[in-house]
């Protein structure tokens, strides 16, 4: 029996009762994320007994498994409710709030409540969120919530739905709830539309005519170019002057180590760039991101202070030397290298 039939048997109560306790057993011949759907179905079945069987074949299903179904694109929307309400564990939700497929009103009532480490996988969905206002508020009713996140917030709203940016504001008709969707599957977006084809192949026409093109782009377009265009597009985005559109390339699947290295040497980028990359763990494992950030000119004091000690002596000395950053930060790196080679007492 094919599992649409099966389904359709089962959500109109007409499948027999031994077929239906075969299934809530999970014992059906079916893909592990099909028996899952139809499980979730049987915990609504009128005959408590196939309901209770339905009830214990998922209490004892396999976690990762659960995970791994909840994080497909494809997840069937029932078994994404179920979980939402009915597992709070950290694994699962993170696997539900990070799948682009989940409806906004799943992640809206997850954000009122999940952990701080969930709530920054929420505001990783910048396009969910711009689509999705209603989200940021129930972060913000979240006792969780930190400071750091709700100064985000604060940011996204001001910058995208305040009264001075009324012209950000996005669509929530059902038309551009489409159109993200898809923005949102990237394996579903043709390379050609997150491309800009024709440009010149002078280097520095080629810049010019770029800048031109993204120039004419709305907030959601840059946004979209950001997360999913090519390496000469983020480029130009990085430097955009909407954070949020800047902040979208860090987000971007598609961003590379050397990218990192690039934008962190970068002085039209924001301090608030700067500053993501310089607090990023993961970023700051690479010697020449250190590097590039300490020796930017627009990188806040703090966070070039945080990373001085990281580099090697030589680099300290031509930083204690170079006139073109701030003096706070050539006073860090002498006071560092001195502490390093002064001899033990």
């Amino acid at each position: 029996m094919a599992q649409s039939n099966l389904l359709q048997l089962i959500l109109n109560g007409t499948a027999p009762k031994n077929i239906r306790m075969l299934v809530s057993r999970g014992s059906a011949p079916l893909p592990a994320g099909e028996n899952l759907e139809l499980i979730v179905c049987l915990l609504k079945d009128s005959d408590s007994e196939v309901s209770s069987s339905a009830a214990r074949t998922l209490a004892s299903w396999n976690k990762e498994e659960i995970r791994s179904c909840l994080a497909d694109r494809n997840c069937p929307i029932p078994v994404i409710e179920h979980f939402a309400g009915a597992d709070k564990t950290d694994p699962v939700l993170q696997a539900i709030i990070t799948n682009p497929a989940t409806p906004a009103a799943i992640i809206g009532i997850l954000a009122l409540s999940v952990s701080a480490h969930l709530l920054e996988k929420v505001l990783d969905n910048r396009i969910r969120l711009l689509e999705n206002p209603a989200i940021l508020e129930g972060i913000k009713k979240n006792p969780q919530a930190t400071p750091e996140i709700r100064r985000l917030v604060r940011e996204m709203e001001d910058e995208f739905f305040g009264d001075k940016k009324r012209d950000y504001a996005i669509s929530q008709s059902a038309e551009a709830a489409a159109i993200v969707d898809q923005l949102l599957i990237e394996s579903e977006i043709p390379l050609e539309e997150l491309t800009l084809e024709g440009l010149p192949v002078d280097a520095e026409a080629r810049r010019s005519e770029l800048d031109k093109q993204i120039a004419c782009l709305t907030v959601r377009e840059k946004v979209k170019y950001a997360l999913f265009g090519n390496r000469e597009v983020r480029t130009v985005l990085v430097r955009d002057t909407n954070k949020e559109v800047a902040k979208s390339v860090l987000k971007s699947p598609k961003l590379t180590d050397s990218e990192i290295e690039g934008i962190a040497a970068m002085r039209e980028v924001s301090e608030d760039i700067l500053r993501e990359i310089g607090n990023s763990r993961r970023w700051t494992k690479s010697y020449p991101v250190v590097q590039n950030i300490v020796r930017n000119p627009k990188t806040p004091a703090a966070v070039s202070q945080r990373l001085i000690p990281r580099l090697r002596a030589k680099d300290l000395m031509q930083l204690a030397r170079d006139r073109g950053i701030p003096e706070a930060v050539r006073y860090n790196a002498t006071r560092a290298l001195n502490q390093r080679t002064r001899p033990p007492q």
